[in-house]
């Protein structure tokens, strides 16, 4: 069984209401999965992370056709830990040289992905399976990307599907976050867990004096409130707030992991699949954490291929608290299988079928895929 054929798949459409953050607009979302077929026909689907901003596309593609590619073929996928580790042997340096860790990281990430679902379709097993079976038949989510201006339809409606739990972008502007977080709170009650997302906005200086602020809202975590980079000041914030400090999204890689982990750096860490490395990587990171007896919380923000792997990531690797769902509308998660997630008790159920459970809208996708080579 011998990989011949690695393929970028492209899929992307305008948005009817951007998505803020307090590094951009949103206007368009842009999916990148990748395509791993074998000599005997089989074939796994994987994401590469592009939320923002849709032009990185080009260079999470560029990275997949001329480094990772020439890497897999021939190779057995079956063999996927001797991969993972071959991947990232031949290209660490090389992309540290051209600076683009983050591509290199996300490309190995959908790759992984990919050969996960192979494996598990052909020995027929779902994948939570091959990582030692499940933790817990449903998984608790929360809805996050609210804001910077709230919508109450937004949140009314993730409470009529039983969520409690909400996440509320901040860092752009100090009176309106109030504002917000005031209206929020009053929305889900005492009970609700609200966490606020600053998206890298502050310097230490403005992050303490916003916190401080926000901390009447009982905040059940702070993430990214500083530049991800900014290891001790992380720290520096956990100290001086005494809020749980979470990120991780944009921490890559076991080292980085265990460096922002020995630091006291994170109360949770958050690994996004489609981005860190993949399954097999996130797999050591999480492990990892809970040897400093830190949790996870996966990040998501992409389609559906990388939240189907979250499900089985977070059901059968212990440590996990809950998985992250955007709240916005996007056709890339509801749409794009032909047996679409559903919430009910604030809950998914975690597939049980082969590989990553589900099978893609062939009619759907070819509506909204676009020629990567005519980017």
């Amino acid at each position: 069984m011998k990989i011949v054929s690695v393929e970028p798949l492209v899929i992307d459409l305008p948005l009817e209401n951007p998505v803020q953050t307090s590094f951009g607009e949103m206007t368009r979302r842009t999916n990148v999965l990748v395509r791993i077929e074998t000599d005997t026909g089989e074939f796994g689907i994987g994401e590469i992370w592009n939320n923002f901003p849709s032009w990185g596309a080009y260079e999470k593609i560029a990275t997949l056709i001329h480094g990772v590619r020439p890497l897999l073929l021939g190779e057995d996928p079956r063999e996927i830990g001797t991969i993972h580790h071959k991947l990232f042997k031949h290209l660490t340096i090389l992309c540290l040289q051209w600076g683009a860790i983050g591509p290199m990281h996300h490309s190995i990430s959908g790759v992984d992905i990919a050969l996960w679902d192979i494996i598990g379709k052909h020995y027929g097993l779902p994948i939570h399976k091959l990582l030692g079976g499940k933790l817990q038949d449903e998984v608790k989510v929360y809805a996050s990307g609210l804001g910077p201006r709230l919508s109450d339809e937004l949140v009314l409606k993730h409470q009529e599907m039983g969520i409690t739990s909400f996440k509320l972008k901040v860092g752009n502007n100090a009176d309106l976050d109030l504002q917000n977080l005031k209206r929020l709170r009053e929305m889900m009650g005492p009970d609700g867990h609200l966490m606020i997302d600053a998206n890298q906005a502050w310097n230490r200086q403005s992050a303490i004096h916003n916190l401080m602020k926000f901390k009447s809202f009982d905040i059940a975590w702070i993430e990214e409130p500083l530049p991800c980079d900014d290891i001790e000041g992380l720290r520096y914030i956990r100290e001086k707030t005494g809020l749980p400090v979470a990120a991780g999204e944009n921490i890559y890689g076991r080292k980085q992991a265990r460096k922002a982990l020995e630091q006291e750096a994170l109360d949770i860490i958050q690994p996004d699949l489609s981005k860190n490395g993949g399954i097999s990587e996130a797999r050591i990171i999480a492990e990892m954490a809970g040897s400093f007896g830190s949790p996870y919380a996966p990040h998501y923000l992409g389609g559906a291929v990388c939240f189907a792997a979250s499900l089985h990531f977070i059901a059968s690797i212990p440590g996990g608290l809950i998985l992250e769902m955007d709240a916005n509308p996007n056709p890339f998660r509801e749409q794009l299988f032909t047996n679409p997630f559903t919430i009910k008790d604030g809950k998914v159920n975690v597939p049980d079928l082969p590989g990553l459970g589900f099978e893609l809208d062939q009619e759907f996708v070819d509506f909204y895929t676009i020629d990567y080579k005519q980017m």
